[in-house]
């Protein structure tokens, strides 16, 4: 490390990026199916599961997602549960995730006009198709921008992860300062880029996915 010039970094940045952008992946897909699943339940105010859910997203909203790896990583053991730090982090985020994204998909579930739930009912269509075929679709293109707000803001988190030695962009970065300080600059500099790299195509995408959901809803 000693010898380390700037361009020796950019392999552990490499590594580091791929780390983020898998763990970043995952929770981000667990996320929107915990979301998914926990704004139907809300929606149709299933007795048990409501007051679940809400106890669930006030907690994962209001306690910090350091506390809660923390809890995972080092206080589970305790009790003879224990995970590694990348399941760990993939459950922090998904858990952390699915909080967030229950409250967008369902606000886009809100959004859909009764007149089509009684339609749907009128025509004979099953509950299970009734979510499938409308209640779904409608509510994925309304919230769109909220889940790709969500998914940026997921994959930030996963610098939080460091706590728990995940090995993500900014565990490495901090890891080169605290033995080479003289390298701040150019670790900030790769740190930075690291992030534009993963953030920015996440963002393109996202904005791509809701022009032809936009497109497709009103063919302009």
């Amino acid at each position: 490390m000693e010898n380390y010039s700037t361009f020796d970094l950019i392999p552990i940045f490499a590594r580091g990026s791929g780390v983020t952008l898998m763990v970043a992946s995952i929770s981000i897909i667990f996320a929107f199916i915990i979301g998914l699943l926990c704004s139907i339940a809300l929606f149709y105010k299933v007795p048990i599961l409501k007051p679940i859910v809400h106890a669930y997203i006030e907690f994962f909203r209001n306690t910090p997602s350091i506390i809660q790896a923390y809890f995972i990583f080092y206080g589970l053991p305790k009790i003879a549960i224990q995970f590694n730090s990348y399941t760990s982090s993939i459950l922090v985020l998904s858990l952390l995730g699915g909080a967030y994204m229950c409250e967008a998909i369902y606000s886009g579930i809100k959004a859909i006009s009764p007149t089509q739930l009684d339609l749907a009912k009128a025509m004979g269509l099953s509950k299970f198709n009734t979510i499938v075929y409308l209640i779904i679709p409608q509510a994925i293109s309304t919230s769109i921008a909220a889940i790709n707000n969500n998914s940026i803001f997921l994959s930030k988190e996963v610098s939080a992860m460091k706590i728990i030695l995940l090995p993500e962009i900014v565990y490495q970065a901090f890891a080169i300062i605290s033995l080479r300080a003289d390298l701040i600059l150019p670790v900030a500099a790769l740190t930075v880029i690291s992030y534009l790299v993963i953030l920015l195509p996440m963002s393109y995408l996202f904005s791509l996915l809701e022009r032809k959901i936009r497109f497709a809803e009103f063919g302009s």
